[in-house]
């Protein structure tokens, strides 16, 4: 599946990652996986765009409206406690739709989420304050959800 959602429930952190090609239905549908009920999902969170993502199929309105579907998400999510998203591109050719999103979110003030972004994967584990060696066991695991979706 192109869009994983993860928890690394021994770290408190939770992940979202986009592999492969992601279709639009695939894009549009993720947001209903994660249910802010589940003890797993907490506030601390990273969006990963890896290299090989094609994200192609995905325009300005299907990120309107996964930001619709996400808005009752993060909302719950934020009720638990803090919350914190941190987006990371492993490929620069996503990084439009990485600011695409956060000037979608940034300039409204009624959204929940105000994402950050980050140059690695360690660099957001250590900014979400995990330290050096467990975020490093964070990227071997979202190293390896990437490999096993791709070989799936």
């Amino acid at each position: 599946m192109p869009v994983l959602v993860g928890s690394l429930s021994d770290l408190g952190l939770n992940c979202l990652i986009f592999a492969g090609r992601v279709s639009r239905s695939e894009a549009l549908g993720f947001p209903a996986r994660i249910s802010p009920e589940r003890p797993e999902f907490g506030g601390c969170w990273l969006t990963i765009f890896d290299a090989a993502a094609d994200m192609s199929d995905l325009d300005a309105d299907s990120l309107l409206t996964i930001k619709e579907r996400l808005r009752p998400v993060v909302a719950g999510l934020l009720a638990k406690g803090p919350f914190r998203m941190i987006l990371v591109s492993n490929s620069r050719f996503n990084d439009h739709l990485m600011e695409c999103w956060r000037a979608m979110t940034v300039t409204d003030p009624s959204y929940p989420s105000n994402p950050e972004t980050a140059a690695s994967v360690p660099e957001a584990c250590i900014r979400h304050g995990l330290p050096r060696d467990r975020a490093t066991a964070a990227e071997v695991w979202i190293e390896q959800q990437i490999r096993s979706a791709s070989a799936a």
